[in-house]
C-alpha cells in the first residue's frame, strides 16, 4: 500500500474540518451520554508527513449522568466519527474521566491525526 504525502494527508485533515466544524462531540461511558460539546472549529497543519485537525477551544458543559468517560462521537451533517478519550494522549483529552451528574465536562483539547 502506497504511502500518503504531506499534501494528501493535509487534504484529509481539510475535509475533516470542512465536514465537522460546529459538530457535537459526545463524551460516553459505553452508550450512556454523559455530556454533550459544540465544536465550532477546527485548525488543520502537517505535523511532518502526518495531517492533523485540532479543536478550537471547546467550551465546558454541564454532565448529564455519572459515570467512567471511555469514549466519544463526533457528529455533524449526519456523519459520525468515533474518538479516543484519556486525560492525555488521547484523541480528546479530558481534565477527568470520572463523570458526576451536574458538575461541569471540560476537554483541553481534541486532536485528530491523519497518518501518512
Amino acid at each position: 500500500m502506497p504511502t500518503l504525502n504531506a499534501a494528501a494527508t493535509l487534504k484529509q485533515a481539510d475535509d475533516f474540518d470542512t465536514d465537522y466544524t460546529g459538530a457535537t462531540l459526545t463524551i460516553l461511558d459505553g452508550a450512556t451520554v454523559l455530556a454533550t460539546h459544540s465544536i465550532a472549529s477546527w485548525t488543520t497543519a502537517n505535523s511532518g508527513s502526518d495531517g492533523v485537525a485540532t479543536a478550537g477551544a471547546i467550551a465546558d458543559a454541564v454532565i448529564a449522568n455519572s459515570g467512567t468517560a471511555d469514549g466519544a462521537t463526533m457528529t455533524a451533517a449526519g456523519k459520525t466519527w468515533t474518538l479516543t478519550v484519556g486525560t492525555s494522549g488521547a484523541e480528546v483529552n479530558l481534565s477527568t474521566l470520572t463523570y458526576v451528574s451536574g458538575e461541569t465536562s471540560s476537554v483541553s483539547s481534541a486532536v485528530v491525526t491523519f497518518p501518512a
